[in-house]
Parts: C-alpha cells; structure tokens; sequence
C-alpha cells in the first residue's frame, strides 16, 4: 500500500524508489517466514513489555558506559561493549517477536502497522533531536578553552554513537510495548481436505463422470420411454 505520509506523491516516485520499496518488501517478507516459528511462546503481551524493559536496562548501561570514555580509553569497555551487544541481540528478539514492524517497508504493513511504525519513528526522531542536543552542549563549553585533550573529544565520540543507537532501537520498543496478545486464529492450522492434499482442484468436476453408485435412486433409472 501507499504510504499516506510520504513526502513524495505516488505519480512522482521515481522507478528505483518503486523497485526498492518492492526490494524491502520482499526481504521483510522472507525475514518475517524464516523467523514466524521462533518464540512463538513470547509473543504476547507480558512478554513483549519484559523484552522491553530488558532492552531499556542494557541502553542505560551502554549510556553510563560512555561516561568513563571522557576519563579513560580501558574500563569504559566493559560496560559500553557490554550493554551495546546486549542491545542489539534484545533488539534482534524484538523484531522476531513484534514482526519487524518497526523497519518494516510500507508494502508490507497494513492500516493500523502502519500508523503504529509512524508514531514510533515520529517518537523517536524527537528523542533523537532532543539528545544531539548533549553532546552538542559538551563541544560548546570545550570550545571555550584553548587546548582539548584527545580524550575528551573521545568520549564526546562514544556519547554520539550511545545517543545514536539508544534512539536507533526506540521505534521497535514503542511498538512492542503498545502490542496486544496476538488473536488465537492467527495460529490456527487449517487441515487440507482428505481428498485434496493441501490445496483445492481449480477445475470443477464433470457431473456426468460422476460414480452411479452415488447417485440417487431416481437418478439411476435409465431415461423414460
């Protein structure tokens, strides 16, 4: 479907644009088939708020972790390393449990995906916008003196790159915190009929090939004369 928010109307999406969309489309599809057998017991309400919380704790541990880089180029590892990795496999667990419905491309998402991927990325660009601010305020008050040490522009560095991952996960922790359990009849397995294996015959059947010994007994009778 079309996005109704996008900058640039339908008739005026250049064919690359187009045939990208189709690319993401395609890829989020087959991410969405390799992955929809796993969890498959997370995927519920509960769940999906403590993946986010866990997610939220390894985000401030990587934002604590890059206050020591202003100080030292060592211990700062631990904790920034640390929290970044765990942030990035609980954003893994996310998109698996929420469908990827945080970067998910327009095609693939409908009516109500959609304004949920929206909200969160409007969220999370004004959280992005507001936190550049940080780093930007540090470089002010340095500027003010006449030498920096190299270690302070280092954690400014580290800070940037905290700031721009911890916002780069939010949309997909927005979502799954507003997600709802999912209906049961989403995981219903409808069995193939007994004389079809998995799929109907497109092609009506004959009824004048049909077996006599199912006929009516009226229908048997030869024609009157």
């Amino acid at each position: 479907m079309y996005d109704p928010n996008s900058a640039i109307p339908e008739e005026a999406q250049p064919v690359f644009w187009r045939r990208f969309d189709a690319w993401r489309g395609e890829r989020h599809q087959r991410f969405t088939a390799r992955n929809a057998g796993r969890l498959r017991s997370w995927r519920n309400r509960r769940t999906y708020r403590r993946v986010v919380i866990a997610q939220m704790t390894s985000v401030l541990v990587m934002l604590l972790g890059a206050v020591p880089a202003f100080f030292d180029k060592t211990w700062f590892v631990i904790p920034f390393v640390g929290g970044a990795l765990a942030t990035l496999v609980w954003q893994r667990i996310l998109r698996i449990i929420t469908g990827s419905i945080g970067d998910a491309p327009v095609t693939a998402l409908d009516e109500i995906q959609l304004a949920q991927r929206n909200s969160a990325r409007s969220l999370a660009f004004i959280v992005l916008f507001t936190l550049m601010f940080i780093p930007y305020l540090v470089l002010i008050g340095l500027s003010v003196q006449d030498e920096v040490a190299g270690q302070t522009v280092y954690g400014v560095a580290i800070l940037l790159v905290s700031l721009l991952l911890s916002a780069g996960v939010l949309p997909s922790m927005l979502i799954a915190w507003w997600m709802a359990d999912p209906d049961p009849d989403d995981y219903e397995v409808i069995p193939a009929l007994p004389d079809t294996p998995g799929h109907l015959d497109p092609a009506p059947r004959d009824p004048t090939h049909l077996d006599p010994a199912h006929l009516h007994p009226a229908d048997q009778k030869g024609p009157h004369r």
